[in-house]
């Protein structure tokens, strides 16, 4: 049976054992009131009691407002009985929606389990909701009913935090405590280190460092790490580290040199606290040449000690995913994974070159094997779609594998190559060792979205890229791929707040980097879809502009074009993107954005004229 999504709602009574205690045999009685005046509001509001477990109840909706709505009620109506005043008695609900698994008992799946955790953190009286939850409900209903941002906050066990918001009973002026749980507070911006001399070998070296430090630092609990590229932006700016702290809403940022001296190598890192601008902390260490990759462990556990934070439970502190000792590849393979992250065929020329070094250096490193079938693959889809390529792709994705025990990267990397030889099946179990490898990996919840999103699983699409934007909040690609699926799914509701969110998101990147083509597509394409045509045109302008003939800007504008309602721009973007290598019938097939020209002539001449079968972008 396939998972499905649906609002789950939690209630809990808050100090139910010390009541119960207190009460005696008047408890049972209490217990019983309490339980009629729920399952009364969950028959008036289309609920479905799933379980009730000693004083909690477990609750389904398949309407979030009716959720909320129950949840307000539940409240009221408790305040307004004189039985459970008398007593003292308060219940703490909590609501969140996801995907989860029908059984014949009910429900289950890790949703469900976020859900009850939404419910423990509050206080008796509290309602508390998910971000998900908000932003499923309607404009209106959101008006009409306050709900308080609370903020961040990480549940046991959870990669992710939950941002949650607490919903307002009328009449209620109740001021509750903090919540249950620890707030993610820090926000941490790494620089990429620089040598202290630019002849030194050793100075291309630091970007390697910092890399190696953010893919540790991600793992901490209560932390959040910004993403590298804007970082790596700023680090040449004029902006002060204050500003830098507010441009990123960093609350630290690291920094660090690196030199050779006496024949070893020093690396001297320092914490900057945003606040104020001064350093909080800083370190020197000193190693042999060979031995700079295992310090980097060292230097990971002192800065967590600095930040006063812990690896997630179960995590070891040593860094494991790495896969080499050699700092050259390593260094190699990083400078590729940031021209890869471009999505341009330019950066994936130069990426496939990086990853390539790097592989001299090690024979048997996976990670640059998943790099180079990464870029052939790009490659392959975006200009030059042979069988020699996709025969490079594939055999290097076999090497990434093979080199690999369980490696989140290898396995993504494998499925993609599956999924453009059409063994879609294969590809989604390779996506999902993935996940399981490493559900921290931006790239397989993404990979797995488009994979899905191309071949028309809208539904599943929408919530792998919803869970990409978790792993990593500061991406614009994820949240504006979501509020397609969900647009062609008919939520254009909660396609709008998502877009919204989304072009904000890209609009800091377009502001740090001008020249960020995907962005200001992606941005463009949002915009036309919030009825803001001038803004649109701009940026894609712009986007023309700086590279008029990449097959990916291309299709991009034919899409916003295409929403404009331009209908000749449109299919001129289309065809020209065509003939410079997008070839895969499954974008145009199922893209939404295509809606307006999928009936014309041109665009039915276009699609005779693609031997492809269904594949991915």
């Amino acid at each position: 049976m396939e998972p499905r999504c649906i609002t789950f709602l939690f209630t809990d009574i808050e100090q139910s054992t010390r009541l119960a205690q207190r009460l005696r045999e008047q408890y049972p009685q209490v217990l019983e009131q309490q339980r009629s005046l729920i399952r009364e509001v969950i028959e008036e509001f289309q609920g479905r009691e799933i379980d009730v477990a000693g004083d909690g109840f477990f609750i389904t909706y398949e309407n979030p407002e009716d959720a909320v709505t129950s949840a307000i009620e539940i409240q009221r109506r408790l305040r307004a009985a004189d039985w459970a005043n008398d007593v003292g008695l308060k219940v703490r609900i909590g609501i969140h929606a996801g995907e989860a698994l029908e059984t014949s008992s009910g429900y289950t799946g890790v949703q469900v389990h976020c859900a009850s955790r939404v419910c423990d953190a509050g206080h008796g009286g509290q309602i508390l909701a998910s971000q998900e939850v908000k932003d499923i409900l309607s404009e209106q209903f959101v008006k009409d009913n306050k709900m308080t941002v609370l903020g961040d906050y990480l549940f046991k066990d959870f990669y992710y935090p939950c941002e949650i918001y607490q919903v307002h009973v009328p009449g209620d002026d109740a001021i509750y405590p903090e919540l249950r749980l620890r707030t993610v507070d820090k926000r941490l911006a790494v620089m990429p280190f620089t040598g202290a001399r630019k002849d030194d070998p050793v100075s291309e070296w630091g970007d390697g460092i910092a890399e190696e430090l953010i893919n540790a630092l991600s793992r901490i609990h209560g932390m959040r790490v910004i993403s590298s590229i804007p970082s790596y932006v700023l680090q040449s700016s004029e902006y002060s580290y204050r500003e830098v702290g507010k441009i990123l809403n960093a609350t630290s940022i690291l920094t660090g040199e690196l030199c050779r001296e006496d024949g070893r190598l020093r690396l001297e890192v320092q914490l900057i606290d945003t606040s104020t601008g001064q350093v909080s902390w800083e370190k020197q260490f000193s190693t042999d040449e060979h031995e700079l990759i295992s310090m980097q462990d060292k230097v990971t556990l002192q800065i967590m000690d600095a930040l006063e934070c812990r690896f997630s439970a179960g995590e070891d502190p040593e860094i494991q995913r790495r896969q080499t000792e050699s700092i050259e590849a390593y260094d190699f393979y990083l400078k590729g994974r940031r021209f890869y992250l471009q999505f341009s065929t330019v950066g994936m020329k130069y990426a496939l070159n990086m990853f390539e070094r790097a592989v001299e250096y090690d024979a048997a490193y996976a990670l640059a094997y998943t790099g180079i079938a990464d870029a052939y693959a790009f490659l392959y889809q975006h200009m030059e779609p042979s069988s020699e390529i996709l025969s490079r792709a594939d055999l290097a994705s076999k090497n990434a594998v093979k080199f690999s025990s369980c490696l989140g990267e290898s396995f993504t990397s494998r499925a993609n190559v599956l999924a453009l030889q059409h063994k879609l099946s294969e590809a989604e179990e390779y996506f999902k060792k993935a996940i399981e490898c490493d559900p921290s990996l931006f790239l397989a919840w993404f990979q797995y979205g488009r994979m899905c999103l191309a071949s028309g699983q809208l539904d599943k699409a929408a919530r792998l890229f919803e869970q990409a934007s978790k792993v990593q909040p500061d991406d614009y690609q994820s949240v504006l791929m979501s509020a397609q699926a969900y647009e062609a799914l008919g939520s254009r509701t909660l396609a709008q707040t998502l877009r919204q969110r989304g072009v904000e998101i890209a609009s800091r990147w377009i502001d740090l980097n001008p020249g960020d083509t995907r962005a200001l597509t992606l941005a463009a394409n949002a915009l036309a879809s919030l009825d803001q045509k001038q803004k649109s045109l701009r940026l894609l302008k712009q986007a023309l502009t700086l590279d008029p003939d990449d097959s990916m800007v291309l299709y991009n504008a034919g899409c916003t074009y295409s929403l404009l309602g331009m209908i000749n721009e449109a299919m001129h973007s289309l065809e020209r993107a065509y003939d410079r290598g997008l070839t895969l019938k499954g974008w145009y097939l199922h893209d939404g954005n295509l809606d307006n020209i999928r009936s014309s002539d041109r665009f039915k001449a276009l699609m005779e004229r693609m031997e492809e079968p269904v594949g991915t972008r």
